[in-house]
C-alpha cells in the first residue's frame, strides 16, 4: 500500500482527516450492531481516556500493569533491560524466572499494543511450568515492548517495517538469550514478527528456536479484511482510511486531540473488534483501550502500511521444522480464523487450537484457554528435549 505525500483533499487535509477517522470509525460502530445504551453503560469518559493515555505513553509496562484495574500484574520482573537495535532504538525487555531454566520462552505482542498484552499469562505461566520437584519453573519467560509500542523506543518512520520488527527479534534473541533452547509466542503483529525472523533468519529455526506459537495472526492479504462489515461500508472504510492515515502521519498532534474527544466511539469500536463475548469486564475494555491510548497515532499510521502489504505466506517454510502451535478466536473480527487455516495449511503437523466464543485479544478474552494451550504445549516440548 502505497504511502500519500499530501493530502488527499488539497487544503482541507485536517478536515478531511477528522472526517474520515470518524465516519470510518461510526460506520464500523454501526455495522456491528452496537446500541447506544451499550454505549453509555460501557463507556469511558473521553477526559479519563486521555488521562489514560498520556499515563501509558510516559509509564513502563511494569508501571502498567501496577495500574491495572484487574488485578492481573501477578510478580514483578526478575530482571528488566534495554536491548539496543541496529538502528539505536532502545527496547525494554522484561524476563521473570531463573536465567539457566532449560528453556527461553520469548512473547511478542501485537499492533498498537504493549507487553502488557501478556498479563494474564505472565501471572500464571510460571506457575503452570512449575516441576514438581521443588517447584523450580521449566522455562525462563521474556517479554519486551515492540519499537513504537509501550515503553519502546521510536525509530524513524522508513523502518516500520515487519523486516525491521524481525531485526529487532533478533536482536533481542543475541543480547538477553545468546544460548539455549528458544520458544516464540507471537500474537497478531507479533506473530508476523516471528514470520519475518524466519525470512530473515532461517537457520534458527530447527536449532536455536526449537517451538513456535501463532496466536490470531496472518501470513498475508490483510488488505482485503472487512473486519466483520457489509461491503457498502467496507468501501465507505477503504475510502476514508487513506485521509486518516495520512492525518495521523503528518498531523499527529491534531489527531491526538481528535482521539480524545472521540475517546466513546474509539472504545466501542476496539472492544467491538477486540472481543466475542458479551460479558467482558469493562475493566478489560479500559486495560485495553490504555495500551492503544499509549500508542501514538502516527505510530499506528506508520505501520499500517507494512501490516496491509505483508506476504509472509513463504516464510512459513523454516517452521515445518520446529513443532508449531496455532491458536485463534472462532469469531476474531481482526484477523478471521480462515487466515489460521491458511498457516496451518502450510504447517500440516501443526497442533490447531480453535477457543470458542474469542475474538481477537482471545490472550486476554480467554486467557485460562490461552495458558493452559501454552503450558501444554511447552511441557510437550520440554518432554521431548528430554527425551533427547
Amino acid at each position: 500500500m502505497a504511502r500519500p505525500t499530501r493530502p488527499p483533499t488539497h487544503g482541507r487535509g485536517r478536515t478531511a482527516g477528522v472526517v474520515g477517522a470518524a465516519v470510518g470509525l461510526a460506520a464500523a460502530g454501526t455495522a456491528l450492531g452496537v446500541g447506544l445504551t451499550r454505549i453509555a453503560r460501557r463507556r469511558v469518559r473521553a477526559a479519563e481516556l486521555g488521562a489514560a493515555g498520556e499515563r501509558a505513553a510516559a509509564l513502563s509496562a511494569a508501571q502498567l500493569r501496577e495500574d491495572d484495574p484487574l488485578g492481573t500484574a501477578g510478580r514483578a520482573a526478575d530482571r528488566t533491560a534495554l536491548v539496543q537495535a541496529d538502528d539505536g532504538v532502545l527496547l525494554s525487555v522484561e524476563e521473570i524466572g531463573p536465567r539457566d531454566a532449560p528453556m527461553t520462552v520469548v512473547f511478542v505482542h501485537g499492533y498498537t499494543l504493549s507487553m502488557a498484552s501478556w498479563a494474564f499469562q505472565r501471572r500464571s505461566l510460571a506457575a503452570e511450568l512449575a516441576t514438581a520437584n521443588g517447584h523450580r519453573p521449566d522455562a525462563r519467560l521474556v517479554f519486551y515492548d515492540q519499537r513504537g509500542h509501550g515503553s519502546s523506543g521510536r525509530g524513524a518512520p522508513e523502518r516500520s517495517t515487519i523486516e525491521q520488527l524481525a531485526r529487532d527479534l533478533d536482536t533481542v534473541l543475541r543480547m538477553r538469550v545468546p544460548s539455549g533452547p528458544v520458544v516464540l509466542v507471537g500474537h497478531s503483529m507479533g506473530g508476523m514478527t516471528i514470520m519475518g525472523l524466519a525470512a530473515l533468519r532461517p537457520e534458527l529455526f530447527g536449532t536455536r528456536v526449537v517451538g513456535v506459537a501463532l496466536l490470531s495472526t496472518s501470513s498475508g492479504q490483510l488488505a482485503e479484511l472487512t473486519f466483520g462489515l457489509p461491503e457498502l461500508l467496507t468501501r465507505v472504510r477503504a475510502a476514508v482510511f487513506p485521509v486518516a492515515a495520512w492525518t495521523m502521519r503528518h498531523r499527529p498532534a491534531f489527531a491526538e486531540r481528535t482521539r480524545v474527544l472521540a475517546a466513546d466511539l474509539v472504545s466501542m469500536v476496539t472492544r467491538s473488534l477486540s472481543f466475542a463475548s458479551s460479558d467482558v469486564d469493562p475493566a478489560l475494555g479500559r486495560y485495553v483501550d490504555s495500551m492503544i491510548a499509549g500508542t501514538p497515532v502516527d505510530v499506528i499510521a506508520e505501520f499500517y502500511p507494512a501490516l496491509a502489504g505483508m506476504d509472509e505466506i513463504g516464510s512459513l517454510e523454516p517452521l515445518r521444522r520446529v513443532p508449531t502451535l496455532v491458536l485463534t478466536g472462532d469469531k476474531d473480527k481482526m484477523i478471521p480464523m480462515e487466515h489460521s487455516e491458511r498457516i496451518v495449511e502450510r504447517l500440516p503437523d501443526a497442533r490447531y487450537v480453535v477457543v470458542p466464543d474469542a475474538g481477537h485479544l482471545v490472550l486476554l478474552e480467554k486467557s485460562d484457554e490461552v495458558t493452559g494451550a501454552l503450558a501444554a504445549f511447552l511441557r510437550r516440548l520440554a518432554a521431548g528435549a528430554s527425551a533427547h
